[in-house]
């Protein structure tokens, strides 16, 4: 009786150990056959799901990265915190740990590590869809996503600023890069590396019909400058920031409007309100929308004849309030347009309309 009862028990235990390893087999099978990349469907959320799994809980994380079939993660030891060790990702199976040896801008781990639990893994898809369409590079397709802290100029250049995506786009002939905030937003792409960017002038009226707008939708409608100048690739310009009224650098180039902490760091105050005595900041300050900016190549060619530089080209175009002669006290909102030819130089000044002010050799 012992006997047959031993055997009913074994036999069930097997058919119970046959169908987990079925199940188990099933499921490997599936995840060894499932053709989609990290950047499609569920793939980066299922790789975060799996690290979670292996680690036993929330995440505090280096770094997440996502190539076409495999995700790697840098990661706290839940066990020893001052130490990171990476896990390897590929086709449902986590491979690691292996230790990390941290360089100089990853020790201070307080400042440097994040909340993967805070990366919103389920936009991989959206995401990549988005930037292969900003980008619009022929064959364009992303082969990776890094998501990790920027750095930060506050604490003594750590990896210690905001968590952001960096995203690779390759195409058949030319490549771009774009960035996305924690949630998978995307914050802009960059594409200097491309052919567009080497046909692209702000010196051409088209380029400069168009930039107005863009960027006072990058304001929110209303841009008070302080100054702005016009180089060939890019618009330079300080304005009163729309979230703190301080005086803020701007750039406008192919890629739109950007700032950046590195050129923020000093005072940007003009130079005119820290000489003057009894000025006010407001006295500086011109609005966007009483500069058209599409006048500059025909400014150009104007102030290139007054000065006898035909031939010659354009150093830069100046856009600020300034005393029209010096040591007078009441401004104007002007252009200044400097010119070059061989080792001759000089400049034009002219009010808003175009009207010529002053010629300077």
């Amino acid at each position: 009786m012992k006997s047959a009862r031993t055997e009913a028990r074994l036999s069930s235990l097997l058919a119970l150990g046959l169908c987990v390893f079925t199940l188990i087999a099933c499921s490997l099978s599936k995840q060894l056959l499932n053709k989609k990349t990290m950047f499609e469907g569920t793939s980066a959320k299922d790789a975060g799901d799996a690290f979670k799994a292996k680690l036993g809980g929330p995440i505090k994380a280096l770094s997440l990265e996502l190539e076409l079939n495999a995700a790697t993660l840098k990661a706290q030891d839940p066990k020893n915190p001052e130490h990171v060790d990476e896990y390897k990702y590929v086709k449902g199976i986590v491979l690691g740990p292996t230790p990390v040896q941290l360089n100089l801008l990853e020790r201070n781990l307080k400042d440097t590590l994040f909340d993967l639990d805070d990366i919103n893994l389920a936009a991989t898809e959206k995401l990549t869809q988005t930037a292969l369409e900003r980008a619009a590079i022929e064959g364009g397709k992303v082969t990776k996503m890094t998501i990790e802290r920027g750095l930060s100029l506050a604490k003594d250049m750590t990896k210690s600023g905001n968590v952001h995506w960096a995203i690779e786009i390759r195409g058949t002939r030319e490549s771009a890069t774009a960035s996305a905030d924690a949630k998978g937003t995307l914050l802009g792409v960059d594409l200097s590396q491309t052919a567009r960017a080497a046909n692209f002038s702000t010196y051409s009226a088209d380029t400069l019909r168009d930039a107005g707008p863009k960027i006072k939708d990058a304001f929110g409608g209303h841009v008070r400058l302080v100054e702005l100048i016009i180089y060939d690739k890019y618009l330079w310009f300080k304005a009163l920031s729309p979230k703190d009224s301080e005086i803020t650098q701007y750039k406008y180039d192919i890629n739109g409007v950007t700032t950046s902490a590195l050129h923020n760091i000093g005072d940007n105050t003009p130079i005119g309100l820290r000489m003057s005595r009894g000025a006010k900041l407001e006295d500086f300050v011109f609005d966007l929308n009483d500069v058209k900016l599409e006048m500059a190549p025909e400014l150009g060619q104007k102030a290139l004849a007054k000065l006898g530089l035909v031939g010659g080209r354009i150093s830069l175009y100046k856009i600020s309030k300034v005393p029209v002669h010096f040591g007078q006290k009441e401004l104007m909102t002007s252009w200044d347009v400097s010119c070059q030819r061989d080792r001759k130089s000089g400049s034009v000044m002219y009010d808003l309309a175009g009207n010529e002010v002053k010629a300077n050799q």
